[in-house]
C-alpha cells in the first residue's frame, strides 16, 4: 500500500427484520446488499479496516432481531478481507444504556469477533501511526467531555474520531437541540490537540466532508433509508475512503448502489394517506371553529363537508358527532 493505511467509514445501516412503513421492497435485503458491496469496496480499495459508527441494528428490543438475520450480516462481515471496527449507536441499546449492549444483537457481532470494539485503535505502517477512537452514543456527553474522549495523543501522526452524535457546521438556533439531545457545532470541536478527521454518525442527513481549520469532518448520513421523508426521496447512500499517508490525510465519498426511491417506497399509498389525513385535519379545523354544533347553518356546513369523504369514512365521523352531541 506504499505506506499508506486505509479505512472505509459507514454508519447508520439500521439492519431489521421488518419493513419500515412504505418500504414496498424487502428492506432487510436491501440492507445485506449494501454491506457485501461494502467488504467488496474495501477490497478493491485495499482498506486496513471497515470502520462502523453505530446504529448497525435498528429494533431496540434483542428478540425483535431474528437469528436468520444476525447470522447473515456475520457471515458477510466475515467474508470481508479486513476488520471491522463498531462502536454502538442509540438504536444497538436498550433504553439509551450501555450496559445493554451485551445482550443486544451488536453484543452477539462484538463478542463473536464479527466486529471489533472500535474504543480505540492503533494502526502503523513503517513509522506511521493512525489512532482511531470511536465515541458511542451516550445522553450526557458535553463540547469538553468530547474534547478529553478524543484528543490526540504526541505519539499519533493521525487521529480520527468516530462519533455517534448529532452535529454540524452552525446549526441554526431552532435546530440547536433535537429531542433534547445537543447538536454539536463543528466550531467548537475545533480545539489544540482535536483529531485530524471527526466522522459522525447519528443524523441520517447527508452533510458532507467539510474542512475547517484544517480538521476535517466527514457526517455522510445513514447508509439505510427506512422512512419516507422528501430528504431519503433525493438522498444517495454514501460511505467514506480516507487514505492517511506522509503527505497528510485525503477524504472521498462514494454512493452506495442502491434502488431508486420509486421502487423501494409506495408513493401512491403515501400521497393517499397524506391527502386524507389533510382532509380530516381541516374537517377538524372547521369544527373547532364552529361553536354551536347544532346550529342549522353549521349542520348545513357539516354535510356540505362530510360529502367528499368515502361513505365509510362519512359513517365513523358521524357516528363519532352523534357520541358527541348526545354526552356519551
Amino acid at each position: 500500500m506504499n505506506g499508506e493505511i486505509r479505512f472505509l467509514t459507514s454508519s447508520d445501516e439500521h439492519l431489521s427484520d421488518q419493513n419500515p412503513g412504505f418500504r414496498c421492497d424487502s428492506y432487510k435485503d436491501a440492507i445485506l446488499k449494501k454491506l457485501d458491496w461494502q467488504g467488496r469496496m474495501a477490497k478493491k480499495f485495499e482498506a486496513n479496516a471497515v470502520l462502523r459508527g453505530g446504529d448497525f441494528f435498528h429494533l431496540k428490543a434483542a428478540n425483535k432481531t431474528t437469528y436468520s438475520t444476525s447470522t447473515a450480516a456475520a457471515t458477510i462481515h466475515k467474508g470481508y478481507h479486513c476488520p471491522t471496527y463498531a462502536i454502538a449507536g442509540n438504536h444497538d441499546m436498550s433504553y439509551n444504556d450501555p450496559l445493554t449492549i451485551p445482550r443486544q444483537p451488536i453484543g452477539m457481532m462484538l463478542k463473536s469477533g464479527v466486529f471489533q470494539p472500535m474504543n480505540e485503535v492503533i494502526f502503523e505502517e513503517k513509522t506511521m501511526r493512525v489512532r482511531v477512537v470511536g465515541v458511542e452514543y451516550t445522553t450526557d456527553i458535553d463540547v469538553d467531555g468530547l474534547h478529553e474522549l478524543v484528543r490526540k495523543k504526541d505519539e499519533d501522526t493521525y487521529t480520527i474520531a468516530f462519533v455517534h452524535a448529532l452535529a454540524a457546521m452552525d446549526p441554526g438556533e431552532k435546530i440547536q437541540t433535537f429531542f433534547n439531545e445537543r447538536i454539536f457545532d463543528y466550531r467548537d470541536l475545533i480545539f489544540n490537540g482535536c483529531p485530524d478527521v471527526y466522522v459522525f454518525g447519528h443524523y441520517h442527513k447527508d452533510q458532507g466532508i467539510v474542512e475547517h481549520l484544517g480538521t476535517k469532518f466527514v457526517n455522510l448520513g445513514a447508509i439505510s433509508r427506512g422512512s419516507l421523508t422528501f430528504e431519503n426521496l433525493e438522498r444517495k447512500p454514501k460511505v467514506s475512503l480516507i487514505k492517511c499517508n506522509s503527505q497528510g490525510i485525503s477524504v472521498e465519498e462514494h454512493v452506495v448502489p442502491h434502488e431508486d426511491a420509486s421502487k423501494v417506497f409506495d408513493l401512491e399509498r403515501k400521497s393517499r394517506i397524506d391527502t386524507e389525513r389533510k382532509s380530516l385535519d381541516d374537517f377538524i379545523s372547521q369544527l373547532r371553529s364552529t361553536a354551536d354544533l347544532n346550529g342549522a347553518d353549521n349542520i348545513q356546513k357539516r354535510k356540505e363537508t362530510l360529502n367528499q369523504f368515502p361513505e365509510d369514512l362519512r359513517r365513523m365521523i358521524l357516528e363519532t358527532l352523534e357520541s358527541a352531541e348526545h354526552g356519551t
